[in-house]
């Protein structure tokens, strides 16, 4: 939470000290990036609009999934960026965004340079940033890394582009609420096996959501879920099961496995479940 404060507080500060800046031309920047196997993103591609010390871009990309035998998946972001410092062709930067790797979001911060040309509209960049990727289990803390290569588009002053603000109205229509049906129809097996399911494609959720980020730390990484039980207490339920890990570590060349056992905690949603946490019992199993 306090991590989450902090990126809100830098952004906002970053838009509140572009309105004191002078207008000046935009550059669109167009980008082809890689995080070179230190974090998921292993190739994506980012456009972006920066006028004066202040600026914004969306990517896409590719991210691999260090599971074994499982492809990687989609990874959509967007941050803002504020340049700290500029040193003629060198320029320091921070940035803060968020996004969603799969359908884990994510936010990120952390800090950046570019190394431009004379006379070429081309530069280089670097970042490193910390980043949170939420699952419906738990929170992933992570690295995130990107080097990448910018082409700058001059596209003027952006404020010849700004329209007088109208007033407008807005209604809103009634609230539609989330519960299901009146009667699900759900035999008492069928809605044990939805919760196994439910809390089964959680802990997936959260496994891959962890194989990704710490990819810079070990390989080949592979898992297997397992519940041994299923407890439903009107609206809510609880699965037990057991995960094991294997993985090597990239440092050492040493592969481990390793059996975790714990409750998946879930809560009704219509005539389905949703995952609403995680607790760890028992020790180790090496």
């Amino acid at each position: 939470m306090r991590k989450t404060r902090w990126l809100t507080a830098l952004t906002a500060a970053a838009a509140l000290t572009a309105l004191d800046t002078p207008a000046q031309a935009a550059d669109l920047r167009l980008s082809a990036t890689s995080s070179l196997g230190l974090s998921c993103g292993v190739a994506g591609a980012r456009a972006g609009l920066q006028e004066g010390r202040f600026g914004g871009f969306i990517e896409g990309a590719y991210c691999t999934s260090n599971v074994e035998g499982q492809s990687g998946k989609a990874a959509l972001s967007g941050g803002l960026t504020f340049d700290v410092f500029d040193a003629g062709l060198i320029s320091g930067y921070v940035l803060g965004g968020g996004g969603f790797q799969g359908s884990s979001s994510v936010l990120f911060a952390g800090v950046g340079a570019r190394v431009g040309l004379d006379l070429v509209p081309v530069e280089g960049f670097i970042e490193a940033a910390y980043q949170r990727v939420s699952t419906p289990l738990v929170n992933v803390p992570g690295p995130r890394f990107a080097v990448g290569i910018t082409y700058r588009i001059n596209v003027g002053d952006l404020s010849q582009y700004a329209a007088p603000l109208a007033e407008t109205s807005s209604t809103s229509g009634g609230a539609t609420g989330t519960s299901g049906p009146a009667q699900c129809q759900l035999t008492p097996e069928a809605d044990a096996a939805s919760a196994r399911a439910t809390a089964v494609g959680a802990a997936n959720e959260a496994l891959d959501a962890a194989a990704s980020s710490y990819s810079a730390g070990f390989s080949n990484f592979s898992y297997r879920v397992s519940t041994s039980g299923v407890s439903i207490n009107g609206n809510s339920a609880r699965v037990s099961g057991s995960v094991t890990i294997s993985l090597t570590s990239r440092s050492t060349g040493e592969r481990t496995t390793s059996t975790y056992s714990g409750t998946v905690s879930l809560v009704r949603d219509g005539c389905g479940w949703r995952a609403t946490g995680y607790s760890r019992s028992g020790g180790e199993e090496g």
